[in-house]
């Protein structure tokens, strides 16, 4: 009896551990079509790194944890690329009984999509066409439009490659212009400050001009920090590409948390020992002031050295 009680609560543990995991996932699953060939029945494609089969459909189903929001997908075969969505980044439904679309077929079919959407940026950009410049571009698109769709491409699909393209157009700018924004007021806070040590303290123009200095950079790294969770989901949502992401997220935690917080902000209390110096001229304190700034300016100067070399390689990358 007591062997049969303990089996009965092995049995019952087992399955209250396999609910518990099932809740913690979901089925996911997608259509993968050839953009000439059609629905692709039995075929393997990476999701995640895990491989996953279609059916008979086209379909594959593949279990995600509930966080998941998005899936990276990938071919083994040689001679296919993703096609759509672009670089393969399948964006889970809210409603699961949708059924996303994944397109498959040589590189150079590529380029009618790419095609389409420079056509598009084109007309949406061009404020100086005519209107007979416009209908040439709009006929144009039409026409890529129809071959696209004759390649397994639905309407759906356009509309949401051109709705990735308009979040880059929209954001590119932005974040982009910020970056370069924060790194050269970091570097104008530096030079500032080495003036200080120099012989800013009885220059009262030059102390106006690190007092500006300081709002200059404070301005814009409040800007990014009130913007840098957003800045990641739009470079998630529009550019589709890992590589691109993590190097965003290894910037801008290098610029506002290593950076700011590690070189600049402990500057915060020489800069507030200048204010007290003003005030009684007490020459003791000023060369304390001097001597802490020309002490912190090495580290400051590696770590903008840095900030500039990690920037440069981001932006690189980083296209609209």
């Amino acid at each position: 009896m007591h062997h049969e009680k303990q089996l009965l609560f092995v049995l019952l543990f087992s399955c209250i551990t396999i609910v518990a995991f099932a809740q913690n996932t979901f089925a996911f699953k997608a259509k993968v079509i050839h953009n000439k060939k059609g629905i692709m029945k039995d075929f393997s494609i990476l999701v995640n790194s895990e491989v996953a089969t279609t059916n008979d459909a086209g379909i594959f189903v593949i279990a995600l944890n509930n966080d998941v929001t998005h899936v990276k997908v990938a071919l083994q075969q040689t001679g296919y690329t993703v096609l759509y969505p672009t670089g393969g980044y399948v964006f889970v439904p809210r409603d699961l009984n949708d059924v996303p679309e994944i397109i498959i077929g040589s590189p150079q079919d590529n380029t009618y999509l790419n095609q389409y959407l420079a056509i598009y940026k084109e007309i949406k950009s061009n404020n100086t066409a005519t209107a007979s410049e416009i209908s040439s571009l709009t006929k144009k698109l039409d026409s890529l439009q129809q071959i696209l769709l004759t390649l397994n491409y639905t309407e759906t699909d356009l509309r949401s490659a051109k709705e990735v393209q308009d979040g880059r157009d929209r954001y590119y700018p932005e974040i982009t212009q910020n970056l370069i924004e924060f790194v050269d007021k970091a570097f104008d806070l530096q030079s500032a400050l080495e003036n200080i040590t120099a012989f800013a303290f009885d220059n009262p123009s030059a102390l106006q001009n690190m007092y500006n200095k300081v709002t200059d950079y404070n301005h814009i790294r409040n800007t990014l920090s009130a913007q840098r969770f957003n800045y990641e989901k739009f470079i998630v949502d529009y550019w589709q590409d890992d590589s691109l992401t993590n190097r965003f997220h290894s910037l801008i935690v290098y610029a506002l948390d290593s950076l700011h917080e590690g070189k600049i902000l402990p500057l915060q209390n020489d800069i507030t020992q200048i204010n007290q110096y003003l005030s009684n001229k007490n020459k003791d304190l000023k060369e304390k002031i001097q001597q802490n700034i020309a002490k912190e300016m090495p580290g400051l100067n590696d770590a903008l050295a840095e900030l500039k070399r990690r920037n440069a390689m981001f932006q690189s990358e980083f296209k609209n």
